[in-house]
């Protein structure tokens, strides 16, 4: 993998991260009731649903390489498509009321039970398991060997996603108040579309 490559994910994953989305709300919740020391538990539950579904994708990526020739053109397009769908859905979206509500935490926030919320968050998400079979085709040299470029990717990710949800965890009673205005988190959703859809643009046009 060429750093030029390795430099373009990165920068794909670090829009991903810093988006203020379903764990990130658990992460500033853990943060807030229970501290950073203990958040490193939502951590490690975040980073280890990730990676499942990493392994998972990267399965059903290698299936349909050995089922056809083209397959990997077609995920390649596929995954162009669905970075833009995703990017046009946020250039569309409507402010919010509400803006970002953080949950209430249940239980005393043992380990285990952080640990078990920040997992079943990440699992239990399918659009985690199409957005990594989406990403990955973009970012692989199909004439390399493949093993080794999955890992540079699943390990990076897996940096990124659990220093973000540890910032998002530190730093919580200050991106919490920022992150409940509404027409905050509509202009960063709104550059974020605008981001995701130039990504696209970039990875179809790609040789």
């Amino acid at each position: 993998m060429t750093l030029d490559i390795w430099l373009l994910y990165l920068f794909a994953i670090l829009l991903i991260a810093i988006s203020p989305g379903t764990m990130a709300v658990l992460s500033m919740s853990h943060g807030i009731h229970f501290g950073k020391t203990r958040s490193l538990a939502t951590a490690l539950g975040s980073v280890t649903s990730a990676l499942l579904l990493m392994f998972a994708s990267a399965a059903g990526l290698g299936a349909l390489l050995s089922a056809t020739e083209y397959g990997f053109t077609i995920l390649k397009y596929c995954g162009a498509a669905y970075l833009l769908y995703l990017g046009i859905k946020l250039l569309l979206t409507k402010a919010s009321a509400q803006g970002l509500d953080l949950q209430h935490i249940r239980g005393k926030g043992s380990p285990k039970q952080m640990f078990k919320q920040a997992f079943m968050v990440g699992i239990s998400n399918p659009k985690d398991l199409l957005f990594f079979a989406a990403l990955f085709p973009q970012f692989i040299d199909v004439t390399a060997p493949q093993g080794p470029q999955l890992s540079i990717l699943a390990l990076t990710w897996a940096i990124v996603d659990f220093s973000f949800v540890m910032i998002y965890a530190s730093m919580a009673n200050v991106l919490a108040p920022a992150l409940k205005s509404s027409n905050k988190l509509h202009w960063f959703d709104r550059t974020s579309g605008g981001v995701f859809i130039t990504l696209a643009a970039i990875l179809v046009t790609r040789e």
